[in-house]
């Protein structure tokens, strides 16, 4: 009996907080496959954060088209507004994050997570790793039609980098995603509020668009617009994502906006994982 009990013993002494036999890398790719499946059970939810952004582009660009054309020629307002617009589509994405964390608490699936035998880390870093890839996928929407309708529309777009730039900005695009997903995931976390994450996701929109460099260069906004751009990360983020529309590469530029997001999403991240830990306690 003792033979059988020592047998037994490693069976059952190890807990959720130990290594699941897959590895890591297994646990996180699931969790992102299981993210990214359940979005297309409602794409609805795909759709809508595509809308506000489409109605930009198609709508507001075309309107302000001839007060903030850039003087020569050489490309349209559009082309300078399209940056911003693939910035908007990302904090649109970003909000969804904090839903679907809601929508796995009050489902009790998140329970499940905190009782398998299942790093914790691997669930945040899983669903961040699938935000990330629909984020890209959703920017990358946006600069197709924008090329689109550059070719059928005769829209003034250079693209003077061709689709290693359209790549690039759908990676920055993605990267600024997911480190604003962190706000929208601690407030999830925090409130379990849907209402609460849409509220406070969706009231930063436009400041963080209309106090940066988004919608028009630098050089032609105000004085105290200008001055706090400095500070927002969108400004760095849509001044690379331009250049690489516009001028080429600026490496310089796109070190500093990779910088900016970075900073920005160690702090809202960092966040979210204190948020995230104190769930199932």
């Amino acid at each position: 009996m003792a033979t059988e009990v020592g047998l037994a013993r490693p069976l059952i002494t190890r807990t959720r907080d130990e290594p699941f036999t897959g590895g890591m890398l297994t646990e996180i790719s699931l969790v992102a496959w299981r993210s990214l499946k359940k979005l297309t059970r409602t794409p609805v939810m795909l759709f809508f954060s595509l809308f506000m952004p489409l109605i930009w582009l198609v709508m507001f660009s075309q309107t302000f088209g001839n007060v903030a054309t850039p003087p020569g020629g050489r490309y349209d307002y559009v082309a300078v507004l399209l940056p911003g617009i693939a910035v908007m589509t990302a904090i649109q994405s970003a909000s969804q994050s904090g839903f679907a964390m809601v929508s796995d608490i009050e489902s009790g699936f998140m329970d499940k997570f905190f009782v398998a035998p299942i790093r914790r880390s691997s669930v945040l870093i899983g669903k961040l790793l699938a935000d990330g890839i629909r984020m890209a996928a959703q920017a990358g929407i946006i600069l197709g039609i924008a090329f689109l309708l550059t070719v059928v529309a005769g829209w003034k777009i250079p693209f003077a980098t061709g689709v290693p730039g359209v790549i690039l900005i759908m990676l920055l695009s993605s990267a600024f995603g997911v480190a604003f997903s962190g706000l929208s995931n601690t407030v999830a976390l925090r409130t379990k509020n849907t209402e609460a994450t849409m509220m406070v996701s969706f009231s930063l929109t436009f400041p963080l668009l209309f106090l940066s460099t988004a919608m028009l260069p630098s050089a032609v906004l105000p004085q105290w617009i200008r001055d706090f751009s400095t500070v927002n990360p969108v400004s760095y983020l849509s001044d690379a994502s331009r250049a690489l529309v516009v001028d080429g590469y600026d490496w310089g530029l796109i070190g500093k906006a990779f910088l900016a997001v970075a900073i920005f999403g160690v702090i809202l991240n960092g966040m979210a994982v204190m948020a995230f830990r104190a769930q199932g306690k």
